[in-house]
């Protein structure tokens, strides 16, 4: 992706031990692709690096506080923190728009196949619902984070997502059932397909 690994910002490196930096480093590059594709759906490519930059330099300030196993919701979480700081309101929407215009462009050779017409209505379904069920989904079945793991990234409890997470499904379906012309197998049971998959 082309994100550099983050620099020392105002902490200095006296402060921190080798095993520290090593333990950013390895960080960064286990989890730095990751963090800047969900920053960048919702914010473009070039503000989504300023973000995982502002994402590391916390990382490096709190690495005593991040717990074994839990980097890759920690991370994402404070990418969320950060984004609602910024008040990208509309980035959401106008990622999966650019998406959309873009594979159209890429697939838009002379009849597009279904594969590509199906793709195109998952996302307009998904660019269709509101940012909080777009982000749950996201989050479950594009990011592949678990339950437990997505529920810290948007600060609540495991029985909470899951109940957003029914809700969003359920919001899916009727939004997608209602962009097709022809009738299709129920999401219910496939999203994780849908979003690995067609997106």
């Amino acid at each position: 992706m082309g994100v550099r690994p983050p620099g020392r910002g105002s902490v200095s490196d006296a402060q921190q031990t080798a095993e520290d930096r090593q333990r950013l480093t390895d960080l960064f590059h286990r989890h730095g692709d990751a963090v800047f594709a969900y920053a960048s759906d919702r914010l473009g490519s070039e503000d989504a690096q300023d973000l995982v930059g502002e994402v590391f330099a916390v990382a490096w300030r709190r690495l005593a506080t991040i717990k074994a196993g839990e980097e890759r919701p920690w991370l994402f979480g404070v990418a969320r923190r950060l984004m609602l700081q910024h008040r990208r309101v509309r980035a959401g929407q106008v990622a999966l728009q650019v998406r959309l215009e873009s594979q159209a462009e890429v697939d838009g050779a002379a009849d597009p196949g279904p594969d590509v017409s199906h793709r195109a209505e998952v996302m307009a379904a998904l660019a269709a619902l509101p940012e909080a069920d777009r982000e749950v989904l996201l989050l479950r079945y594009w990011y592949d984070l678990s339950g437990s793991e997505s529920a810290k990234v948007l600060g609540c409890t495991a029985t909470t997502f899951a109940v957003r997470l029914h809700r969003a499904r359920r919001r899916f379906e009727q939004v997608y059932g209602n962009l097709t012309v022809q009738p299709s197998p129920p999401v219910k049971g496939t999203q994780t397909s849908y979003a690995r998959g067609q997106l």
